[in-house]
């Protein structure tokens, strides 16, 4: 076993990727990011066995003065006190990329006292732990070697102590008993093949730290062939985007699934776990396209998408669920723009599958989702009243029930985003113009009837609050609703609701308030 130190960032390097190249998780989830957190990293040194390696570190979006830090608190208080555990990638958990067995790994050494910091001596490098300088501790600090069934061997270094299980590494001691140099460092760090862990993909392995060879918080990794020699690493999923300063939400974000992270310095959001619903809520408009390029690249679907106007700046509130289906989505467009994109997505063999509407400065805007599949659909935008109920009483005809009927309030009229499909829900009633006591008592009437709510939106009109709902017989789900909801409300409920095994089906803002307010259905 070849085992190499650490080495600093150098200068960028390309490759292209082998056709049938095995394909890597990114170490981390994003999951246990905010959404004003990434992963950062930059080019590696240039080295026979580290070339293809990266140094991954964490950047925070600092809205407060407008940059990307490393740091999750103010640079002042970094700098009177620079402690590891002020860095944002400290204590983040790390992942599998591939599974494999453990072949060598080292589990409690100490950290180093600090980070490295600008003026620091080369010679003495008083970042550094005295025990490492001395030789007692792997260069890859808490590391684990793991090596894959075609007999590559990943490195995951500079962990926390104590933060891989011992059930991943039997080597318990702090130091090695002599300083490596007269004993090779693999003869410590090396396990027995009886002792060897298997490890699954994906599978939890420890924390970020900064122990070892190491200036800072970080985890390397890099992937070396039997013989030591680098090799790239193609990832499975993930998005990238340069910093820039000036894009608190990142982009353009560039999907590098089935390549290598692009060179140079890029800030990374790792995919999330995908579970059953995933749901969001007063997204900011400037936000959304990033969150859903990230939610997508994850491998979910999204299948609720409600905008709405509060004070004058638009909000999404969005429902994803596994991507089972080919689909596309768009969102915030003008009639023209909706109409161009609807027309193509027709022509490519996708129906639409839920639209929305919401009221905007620059007039109404309009949102839709699209799965290719075969369904009878009637859609409609931007319909006056009158027109809205000939639409329907088309649909009726057709044998069609609403799935969506999206109402904004403009110019002192009700304008009409609708869509039906042709699928069996029993009997059914819709509303669209109820106020808050109207719809509280159509919720309990209609659950009297044996039916419950399956669509619900809200807008301001002439200065009233409005509902829209459809309620419907099927399918038979157990269910609860709420509207009127503060977001600490809404978010209280979800949470309740969510350890009872409900998922929320439907979130929709009042379009046109000056405070954020909620409806939503749950069901199970």
């Amino acid at each position: 076993m070849k085992l190499l130190t650490l080495a600093a960032a150098a200068a960028a390097i390309t490759l292209a990727q082998p056709v049938n190249a095995v394909l890597y998780d990114l170490p981390f989830k994003g999951h246990n990011f905010s959404d004003n957190e990434k992963i950062y990293t930059r080019d590696h040194a240039v080295t026979t066995s580290q070339q293809y390696g990266y140094d991954f570190s964490g950047r925070r979006y600092d809205f407060d003065n407008s940059r990307w830090t490393l740091v999750n608190t103010s640079l002042a208080d970094y700098d009177a006190a620079p402690t590891n555990n002020k860095h944002t990638i400290y204590n983040k958990s790390i992942y599998a990329m591939r599974a494999g067995k453990v072949v060598g790994c080292w589990r409690n050494a100490p950290e180093n006292p600090r980070p490295k910091l600008a003026g620091d001596s080369g010679t003495t490098k008083p970042w550094l732990h005295t025990k490492f300088k001395d030789g007692y501790i792997p260069g890859g600090g808490n590391m684990l070697w793991v090596e894959h069934a075609d007999g590559s061997r990943m490195l995951y270094a500079h962990m926390t102590p104590g933060s891989i299980g011992q059930n991943l590494c039997p080597h318990n001691a702090q130091y090695f008993p002599t300083p490596k140099g007269s004993t090779p460092e693999v003869d410590y760090v090396g396990v027995a093949p009886a002792q060897q862990a298997v490890i699954s993909k994906g599978q939890y392995l420890g924390r970020v730290g900064n122990s070892g060879s190491s200036t800072g918080p970080h985890l390397h990794v890099h992937l070396q062939n039997s013989s030591g020699v680098g090799q790239p690493i193609s990832f499975s999923r993930g998005i990238a985007t340069v910093p820039d300063n000036t894009k608190p939400y990142g982009g353009p974000w560039v999907r590098f699934a089935g390549s290598s992270i692009p060179a140079g310095p890029q800030l990374i959001w790792a995919p999330r776990s995908v579970s059953s619903n995933y749901a969001r809520h007063a997204v900011k408009a400037e936000a959304y396209q990033s969150l859903f390029q990230h939610l997508a690249d994850s491998g979910f679907k999204i299948s609720w998408l409600d905008g709405y106007n509060v004070t004058g700046k638009v909000f999404y509130n969005m429902v994803w669920q596994p991507s089972d289906i080919g689909w596309r989505s768009y969102h915030g467009r003008s009639s023209a723009s909706y109409q161009t994109v609807f027309n193509q997505a027709i022509a490519d063999g996708y129906v639409p599958v839920h639209v929305d509407s919401h009221i905007t400065g620059s007039g109404p805007r309009y949102s839709v989702i699209f799965e290719k599949k075969a369904l009878a659909t009637l859609a409609r935008h931007n319909l006056s009243y009158a027109q809205h109920v000939q639409v329907m009483e088309q649909a009726k005809d057709l044998g069609m029930r609403p799935v969506s009927v999206s109402v904004v309030s403009s110019g002192g009229e009700r304008r009409y985003t609708t869509l039906y499909h042709k699928q069996p829900v029993g009997n059914w009633t819709m509303s669209s113009q109820l106020t808050a006591a109207a719809y509280q008592n159509k919720v309990i009437s209609e659950k009297t009837a044996g039916r419950r709510p399956i669509y619900l939106s809200s807008y301001v009109h002439l200065g009233n609050v409005n509902y829209s709902a459809v309620f419907a017989q099927f399918p038979l789900k157990t269910w609860e609703a709420r509207h009127g909801q503060t977001s600490a409300q809404y978010q209280n409920n979800f949470n309740m609701l969510g350890t009872q095994g409900y998922s929320v089906d439907v979130v929709a803002g009042t379009d046109g308030l000056n405070a954020h307010r909620f409806g939503a259905i749950w069901t199970k």
